[in-house]
């Protein structure tokens, strides 16, 4: 049996994981000494862009932390499984935040924030034109 991680634990292994699957994709990882407007990691896209991004267990928005400022969300599609090969995401906020809020807009809980652990599956071929994909 597993002992639950504490946040901080969870963001390590996080980044760990997800840090393999970029660098196999030819990204490469910069990370600021600290965690400043957002910023987790700074990515070079093979394109050779560079890309300020938000690491995420989980799909997350919201406008007031990240909205309008060229950020990209990291997030996996799943919560970690010991069993299971995790699928992650790379896009931009405003971009997932205007889908989000397009499907939660009108829930009594929106805030302008949403985040789920694992995205319904009317919205994973949506997703899929983002998933980092290892060659297999």
């Amino acid at each position: 049996m597993h002992r639950k991680l504490s946040s901080n634990e969870i963001e390590a292994a996080n980044r760990g994981e997800v840090s393999a699957l970029l660098i196999r994709l030819g990204y490469q990882i910069y990370r600021p000494e600290a965690d400043v407007d957002g910023v987790d990691l700074v990515l070079r896209q093979p394109s050779g862009d560079l890309v300020s991004v938000q690491l995420k267990s989980r799909l997350t928005v919201n406008w007031k932390l990240y909205g309008g400022r060229g950020i990209w969300m990291l997030f996996p599609g799943s919560p970690w499984d010991a069993d299971e090969v995790r699928r992650w995401y790379l896009m931009p906020h405003d971009l997932l935040f205007q889908v989000m809020e397009k499907r939660h807009g009108h829930a009594p809980k929106w805030d302008g924030s949403w985040s789920v652990a694992k995205p319904a599956k009317d919205l994973l071929g949506f997703l899929e034109k983002t998933e980092l994909r290892a060659l297999r």
